[in-house]
């Protein structure tokens, strides 16, 4: 995303988000409404990835390509974690942390600009590593799972959710969709075992009307800015790609070896 785009739709959300929550307050999970995700999948589906590892107060998580921080901040809210989220640039990272500034997960986000393939940080330094629909915008997928193995502690879990594609799969401008067996080969040759894949079915959707309205507000606004129309044509392509079955979701769960 570019920089100014990155920026502006910071403020865009913010904007939208007071608007919308002038009169009752957002939900405590999703205080900008999850308007900051394109592919408008539903965060229930979240709850999907987070079984299979074990969760406390002290958990220090890695999200990588985080973007504006939205599922991080969900995280922390619904888990109590802390959490370290890769954005794609550095105005990326200041206008999700400018978000986050705003809300309770103050102090339990941390934003960095941060290629997935190079990542900033040590080994083992995180409980558990997310990657949210964030795999088809990395460069080199097999070398960002090699550096999420390398900073998982041993004995950690990595969760994927991850859109694949199907017969048809849209060729989206940012996005290389894969099957779900290339990116299971992929973890496979960075480490990882006890890999785990699960289907999602077609129920991928956010169901709250109060957050469809919300989306429905922001693709308009998106539409009629000459800085973030191609936010809008991408999120109307990822959205027709669910609906018709060229795009799936599949969650994926692994571990370190201990």
């Amino acid at each position: 995303m570019p920089d100014d785009a990155a920026t502006a739709l910071g403020a865009l959300i913010a904007e939208l988000t007071r608007e919308a929550t002038a009169g009752s307050p957002a939900p405590r999970l999703l205080p900008y409404l999850g308007l900051e995700d394109p592919s408008g999948t539903g965060t229930h589906l979240l709850d999907g990835l987070w079984t299979r590892g074990i969760f406390r107060k002290y958990e220090h998580v890695l999200e990588l390509g985080c973007g504006l921080g939205g599922r991080a901040r969900w995280m922390v809210a619904r888990l109590g974690c802390t959490v370290v989220g890769t954005s794609a640039s550095g105005a990326e990272a200041r206008a999700g942390t400018d978000l986050t500034r705003r809300t309770a997960a103050r102090g339990r986000v941390e934003l960095v600009p941060a290629r997935a393939h190079a990542l900033p940080f040590r080994d083992a330094a995180f409980t558990h590593v997310w990657a949210v629909e964030a795999l088809p915008r990395f460069d080199d997928v097999s070398a960002a799972c090699a550096e999420a193995h390398r900073v998982l502690r041993p004995g950690g879990y990595l969760a994927v959710q991850e859109l694949v594609a199907r017969a048809g799969a849209p060729a989206i401008p940012g996005w290389h969709f894969a099957d779900a067996a290339a990116r299971t080969a992929a973890l496979r040759a960075a480490g990882f075992i006890e890999i785990v894949v699960r289907e999602l079915g077609h129920d991928v959707g956010e169901r709250a009307p109060r957050v469809l309205h919300a989306r429905e507000r922001l693709l308009g606004r998106l539409e009629r800015s000459p800085v973030l129309r191609a936010l809008a044509a991408e999120r109307i392509a990822l959205a027709a790609a669910l609906a018709a079955g060229t795009l799936a979701v599949v969650q994926i769960d692994a571990q370190r070896a201990a």
